[in-house]
């Protein structure tokens, strides 16, 4: 039997042990050398490339003596006390024990005649009104009236940097430091932190902010709350709730995966879309129907300014535009006349020489809509397959306003001065015909219950998309504190507008989001800012019904 044969080591042959180990150890070394450069340069990777540095910009905020900060918005409907500029002025408070960031602002907003003027101290809020530097009126914020600001520090946690920005904004310029994207009040905003890590600029798709870091804390001006000479301050409640937010590291996978991402060159990219929308589609004549509250009956106009505000220059896919003008106290929704009136006018401007409706596009506001839907029931008029049908604020199932009115009314036991005046100032008292018919479905005659069905079925086939608004207090206008208080009357056990609830407005159609370039629309607005007249909001993507109707035919 043969004996195997030693093999001799190929690669170190004739080497003693003693060699061998010190090789051994040398490429050990060199591994290890190679493993700790690896790690070292993915660590600095994530520092320069992937870190958002939250801790950091949170940090210099808080020492700031104070900071100004410059809003600018970049359409008109977004003017606010007829300006699209804002400069706040913001107060830092010291780190706290939760080392969340919480700050004091002041925004003074200079008229002609009037200075209006808000403040948020301690979480509560004030807004005064000054003439000739004295103040004549002194009142509180509510929470609905304040941006989300104990929101931002999980807004800096949670932000992500980018390489660059996608769509039709522009990136903010950044050369020497991080683009950050950020969400805040359900909008995208890319933010600019400088190598120093300060937020110097932000972008967003309606609204651009320029932020200065004030060394000087005498540029401040006083946080005093406001009060009427010779009067008490107002006892505010607090509308900035303390947090305290969370902060998890991400994990290895997550970092790993993140530097990887950047060392193989892939580009971070987010898209904040356009400010304002084009017409995407053909053309049509649009005609407006307004609802409850018209006291005469007039010919078809070309602008509405009292009802609908300069919603006529927010549409760009109408070839033409008309308002109707019905008589709309003592004619309700079912009246035959009415329903004439409506159909006499869609086949006017349609241009159809039959009983059906041609290519329109029918933007209807509240009972307008159950004017639409009833004429159509009726047999009054068809529409056609080329009509787009806008329904806002439409009270499909009644609205319990409606009854309440009715009883408070002919009782004459209003609760407040303040809705007894709303009320007998836009015809609610005595209560007229046509809010009978517009009490809820289920406490008006059988009759009346298969005519809203009826008017159910014929929206269901027809809209196109829908607006509904689920907030009494809506944006801050003159409009707001009289919703509120029938809001707060009625009690309708759901989220509403201050005359329609979310489930007569909503009745046969979804889903709804948040977002104006989204479809139908769950806005955080009241039954009158939905007419378009007040305009959108500055912050919050579920206060811009000027945007979606841009944006919806």
């Amino acid at each position: 039997m043969s004996e195997t044969p030693t093999l001799e080591n190929p690669i170190l042959p004739n080497e003693s042990p003693a060699r061998r180990r010190r090789l051994r150890w040398i490429l050990g070394a060199v591994v290890f050398c190679g493993v700790v450069c690896a790690s070292v340069g993915a660590i600095v990777v994530h520092e320069r490339k992937v870190h958002n540095n939250a801790v950091e910009i949170t940090a210099n905020i808080q020492q700031a003596p104070g900071l100004r900060v410059t809003f600018t918005a970049k359409r008109p409907a977004m003017s606010f006390n007829g300006q699209t500029t804002a400069q706040v002025y913001v107060l830092p408070h010291a780190e706290s024990s939760s080392k969340d960031l919480s700050f004091d602002a002041f925004l003074s907003q200079k008229g002609p005649n009037v200075t209006q003027n808000y403040l948020l101290l301690e979480g509560r809020g004030y807004q005064s009104t000054v003439v000739n530097g004295i103040v004549t009126a002194a009142e509180c914020l509510s929470a609905t009236q304040v941006p989300p600001v104990h929101f931002l520090q999980s807004v800096l946690t949670e932000s992500k940097v980018i390489d660059t920005v996608a769509g039709g904004t522009p990136a903010p310029d950044c050369a020497d430091g991080k683009l950050l994207q950020v969400a805040f009040a359900g909008e995208p905003f890319v933010l600019c932190n400088s190598r120093q890590n300060l937020i110097t600029t932000a972008v967003g798709a309606d609204l651009n902010v320029t932020i200065e870091y004030l060394a000087d804390p005498t540029m401040l001006p006083d946080f005093d709350v406001p009060r009427v000479a010779g009067g008490a301050a107002p006892e505010c409640p607090v509308v900035v709730p303390t947090t305290k937010t969370t902060r998890t590291r991400r994990s290895l996978t997550e970092m790993a995966t993140a530097v990887l991402g950047v060392v193989k060159g892939d580009v971070r990219s987010t898209a904040l879309g356009d400010s304002s929308c084009g017409c995407k589609g053909p053309k049509k004549p649009c005609l407006f129907v307004h609802g409850v509250g018209s006291f005469i009956d007039a010919p078809l106009s070309s602008t509405d300014l009292l009802y609908w505000g300069f919603a006529h220059e927010h549409v760009p896919c109408c070839s033409s535009i008309k308002f109707t003008h019905f008589e709309t106290i003592h004619n309700a929704w079912n009246a035959p006349r009415l329903q004439k009136q409506f159909c006499d006018a869609a086949l006017t401007v349609s241009g159809s020489k039959s009983k059906t409706v041609g290519s329109i596009a029918l933007i209807a506001h509240s009972m307008g809509n159950l004017v639409v839907g009833a004429a159509v029931a009726s047999g009054v008029c068809n529409l056609s397959k080329d009509v787009s049908w806008l329904s806002i604020s439409a009270p499909m199932t009644g609205s319990a306003a409606a009854n309440l009115l009715e009883t408070q009314c002919a009782a004459g036991t209003w609760d407040t001065k303040l809705v007894a005046a709303a009320a007998s100032l836009i015809g609610f008292c005595p209560a007229p015909d046509s809010f009978s018919c517009l009490k809820t479905q289920t406490s008006v005659n059988a009759t009346v219950q298969a005519q809203f069905v009826a008017a159910q079925a014929v929206r269901k086939q027809y809209t196109t998309k829908a607006l509904c608004g689920v907030d009494s207090w809506g944006l801050d206008t003159l409009y707001a504190p009289i919703f509120a208080a029938v809001a707060g009357l009625v009690d309708y056990g759901s989220s509403n507008d201050g005359m329609v609830d979310f489930p007569s407005c909503s009745i046969g159609l979804g889903p709804f989001y948040t977002d104006p370039t989204s479809g139908n629309y769950k806005a955080s607005i009241n039954h009158a800012d939905a007419t378009f007249r007040n305009g959108d909001g500055w912050w919050g993507s579920d206060r811009k019904p000027v945007k979606w109707l841009e944006c919806a035919l």
